[in-house]
């Protein structure tokens, strides 16, 4: 090969002559005069030291080499197209992963609905949801083996940064033909005696609705506990008893049971938990915007 640099622009001319067939549609092709077009072409010529044209009847014809050194252009400029188009769905967020994890509670109805609507707006990402209790979806954070989890109460361990989405006050659920399901809001005091269905001890959950209760005097009848808010559910929709639910695995419920206004008010937060990295990445970013807009359209 000659002493003389390829360049991408010599190539280039190389590739739109193949394709044009004459000078002045490659220089056409280029967008440049074809003074410039011919230059470039000698250029190449020059640099890979064999003749790639021979001039018969006033036309231009590739030589044997030429197709040769055309099919590896043409590959390369496949891989190049390839990584332009790569570029493009980064860009427009259309290519990447995303690993999400959230607590049961969220997991089961929520969290495949927010998903589907950012995968509906991000094809060509993939997506990866998790169920784990809250320390271990903030572990996986914690660990970069998780982009975001969404998560009720928690406590973020260290490379954790916790964002409140907000706040919903927590739902009485009631058998369907049960004499409370008759009410449009239910008090504490309505619950007075009520065989009531149970968090397991020690959850948030129990905890925060033990302590409303103890606050207001009342007294409910015990017996049946679940650590899983959709047992919860099914217990109540069995004619087990009543009890409270968070917001979302309330708003998911349908006609399965009666679903109420809880006074006095138990507000339940919902927060979205990210490593502790100051730059984002813009899908973790679109996926709880779409978290957000799910969440805003709770009752």
């Amino acid at each position: 090969m000659a002493d003389n640099e390829l360049s991408v622009r010599q190539i280039e001319a190389f590739r739109a002559l193949m394709h044009a067939r004459t000078v002045t549609r490659a220089a056409h092709m280029l967008g440049v005069s074809q003074p410039a077009a011919s230059r470039l072409l000698a250029d190449f010529e020059s640099s890979v030291g064999f003749v790639l044209f021979e001039r018969r009847q006033g036309r231009l014809w590739p030589t044997a080499q030429a197709h040769a050194l055309h099919a590896e252009v043409e590959r390369a400029f496949s891989g190049f197209d390839r990584v332009v188009q790569a570029a493009a769905q980064i860009r427009e967020q259309r290519r990447g992963a995303i690993c999400v994890a959230a607590t049961p509670e969220l997991a089961a109805d929520f969290l495949p609905r927010v998903a589907a609507a950012f995968a509906h707006e991000h094809e060509g990402v993939d997506v990866t949801l998790l169920t784990l209790e809250a320390a271990l979806a903030l572990e996986r954070v914690a660990a970069q083996r998780c982009d975001l989890a969404i998560v009720n109460d928690a406590a973020p361990p260290r490379g954790v940064r916790l964002e409140r989405l907000g706040q919903w006050p927590m739902r009485a659920i009631v058998p369907r033909g049960h004499l409370l399901a008759r009410k449009r809001v239910l008090s504490a005091a309505d619950c007075e005696g009520e065989a009531f269905i149970a968090f397991a001890a020690g959850t948030p959950a129990r905890l925060r609705i033990d302590r409303l209760f103890a606050e207001c005097a009342v007294t409910r009848a015990g017996g049946l506990e679940a650590d899983l808010a959709q047992a919860v559910v099914t217990l109540v929709e069995a004619g087990m008893g009543i009890a409270l639910v968070d917001p979302v695995t309330a708003a998911a419920l349908g006609t399965r049971v009666a679903v109420k206004r809880f006074e006095p008010a138990l507000d339940v937060p919902v927060n979205v938990a990210r490593g502790g990295q100051p730059e984002t990445s813009p899908l973790a970013d679109a996926f709880v915007r779409h978290a957000t807009a799910a969440l805003g359209r709770l009752k």
